[in-house]
């Protein structure tokens, strides 16, 4: 009777202990499959941002690369064909019989005009692709931009540091480009006439502050964001793996 007792005892532990074996099997199995399903959704998600990044570089490389080709053709090609009619009407100038004053102040009048075109063209063409950017950096660039805009206008005040060695060309353009669309929503949205600009590399990365005195806009205001401007400034900066935050209110404005 004692030996049918341990027998049963035996067969009872080992029994217990199978099954013991088949949980513990059974919740490592469970726990490598989450593990698995864990590292698949994070893999995934990786190559979603990779793929995402991909498309927004290409689309930023694509615009940039659009600008130099349009930069190109307005310098070289407008532009040297005004530059010729320029220099056209100022020799025919000598030739033409002017029957009064009045007529000379018209030729000259349209000389100017013919003049001041040319200025704008290159104006233009140079911001699309300022060639301080290209030879000296952002630093340089964002001030020949901001040395272009009549302080009567607006007065603008611009404070740089550590910017002494180039940055990531990349890095130089995108961050020019939402300087310039800052700039550029400020004269025509805020009413301000001042403007301070401060741009600040250290090592934990680099900051770019625009305030202005302008009206100011409601943030909460999804309208505000629907625009191509403030969008272009978001993408510009998520494609640099920063961040943008907007502080205003009606009455007040910074960026």
């Amino acid at each position: 009777m004692k030996l049918q007792d341990a027998e049963i005892t035996k067969k009872n532990y080992l029994l217990g202990g199978l099954i013991a074996v088949t949980v513990l099997l059974s919740f490592a199995g469970f726990n490598f499959y989450r593990k698995r399903q864990i590292q698949n959704r994070m893999h995934l998600q990786a190559e979603v941002m990779k793929q995402q990044d991909i498309a927004t570089k290409a689309i930023i490389n694509a615009e940039e690369n659009e600008r130099k080709r349009i930069a190109a053709e307005l310098h070289d090609g407008v532009g040297q064909m005004m530059s010729a009619a320029k220099m056209n009407l100022s020799a025919f100038e000598n030739d033409i019989e002017f029957k009064d004053e009045a007529q000379k102040i018209t030729f000259d009048k349209l000389i100017g005009l013919v003049d001041e075109s040319c200025k704008e063209i290159r104006s233009v063409s140079h911001q699309m692709m300022p060639n301080a950017l290209l030879k000296s950096g952002l630093a340089s660039a964002v001030k020949e931009f901001l040395d272009k805009i009549d302080n009567r206008i607006i007065k603008i005040n611009l404070h740089t540091e550590g910017l002494h060695e180039r940055l990531d060309s990349n890095v130089e353009t995108v961050l020019y480009r939402v300087i310039q669309e800052c700039v550029n929503n400020v004269i025509k949205h805020s009413g301000a006439n001042k403007l301070d600009i401060s741009l600040i590399k250290d090592a934990d990365g680099i900051a770019a502050t625009v305030e202005d005195n302008g009206r100011g806009f409601d943030i909460n205001d999804k309208q505000h964001f629907e625009g191509i401007g403030l969008k272009n400034i978001s993408s510009r900066v998520a494609f640099l793996k920063g961040t943008v935050d907007f502080d205003s209110s009606p009455a007040k404005g910074h960026w």
